[in-house]
């Protein structure tokens, strides 16, 4: 008699090796997220708002958390939540992908409690000391979405080796660091001069240079190409999505129609997010 019941893997779908209902799950907390930030936004009256928005004149301690979860107005809500349900969810993927799902489920909180916190007390010592007579109004949760950016990079870091040498590894974090710098200098210079210029171009063929011939070094099989190919082309889609998070979150005009976007905040999100990452890879680990 033939058994009636479906094979296990139909009893228990799974998604890159985890549990379909674990990774459902976990996505519903992404979601949940940014309903939060929803619900704050449109359940919550102004004057809730402005108590939760961090000034840095009156300097209340609550609100380097607070601050995060309440936006300006609906344009900068919907900026922020597109960026966080993006990046959030390709990190995911590359996370589950790495067969570190533990690690982004233990990073996520102290994303959304520590980070915020981090990101203000640095904004408020950077502008303090570069601009001590503003007293600016600091609201968004574009740091923690800078911070995902830099959480980002160092999943694919840690995907990467789990297949290539450590050197080709660091090679091409060199080469990604060196891109976004490249980029920002483009963003904000009046004109890129041929030492500035020259150095991005030298330092990012170098890093090439280094990737190249650490491949050369090894005889690989057509499937080691191949996957080296499927690699090329997932690290330049992340880089894509990194070069669109910096162009989103750097402006050429911080100060537009009055508002000022605070790059300072966002530039601290994008590599403390990326420090707190590797930090808890290493106790995960």
């Amino acid at each position: 008699m033939s058994d009636p019941r479906p094979p296990a893997a139909a009893q228990n779908p799974r998604v890159l090796g985890y549990p379909r209902s674990a990774v459902l799950g976990d996505l519903a907390g992404v979601a949940a997220v940014g309903g939060l930030l929803l619900a704050i936004q449109f359940l919550l009256p102004g004057t809730v708002h402005d108590s939760m928005a961090f000034d840095h004149a009156a300097f209340a301690p609550a609100t380097l958390l607070t601050s995060a979860y309440v936006h300006a107005g609906t344009d900068h809500l919907f900026s922020n939540l597109g960026g966080y349900v993006s990046l959030a969810a390709v990190t995911y993927l590359v996370c589950l992908n790495a067969d570190r799902r533990s690690w982004f489920r233990r990073t996520v909180p102290l994303f959304l409690v520590v980070l915020p916190v981090a990101v203000n007390l640095t904004s408020y010592a950077v502008l303090a000391a570069r601009f001590p007579d503003s007293s600016p109004v600091s609201r968004g949760f574009s740091g923690v979405v800078a911070g995902f950016g830099g959480f980002l990079l160092v999943a694919v870091a840690v995907h990467l080796r789990a297949t290539y040498s450590r050197e080709t590894v660091f090679f091409v974090g060199q080469f990604a660091v060196l891109l976004l710098l490249g980029e920002l200098l483009w963003i904000y210079a009046p004109q890129i001069g041929l030492v500035e210029g020259g150095a991005v171009a030298v330092g990012l063929a170098l890093t090439v240079s280094g990737i190249v011939s650490r491949g050369r070094r090894t005889a690989y099989g057509d499937a080691h190409y191949r996957q080296v190919g499927q690699d090329l082309l997932y690290v330049g889609l992340v880089l894509a999505l990194l070069v669109w998070l910096v162009y989103g979150l750097f402006p050429a005009d911080p100060v537009s129609q009055g508002t000022f976007t605070n790059v300072f905040a966002h530039g601290a999100g994008f590599v403390e997010g990326g420090l707190l990452a590797a930090l808890t890879y290493v106790v995960v680990e």
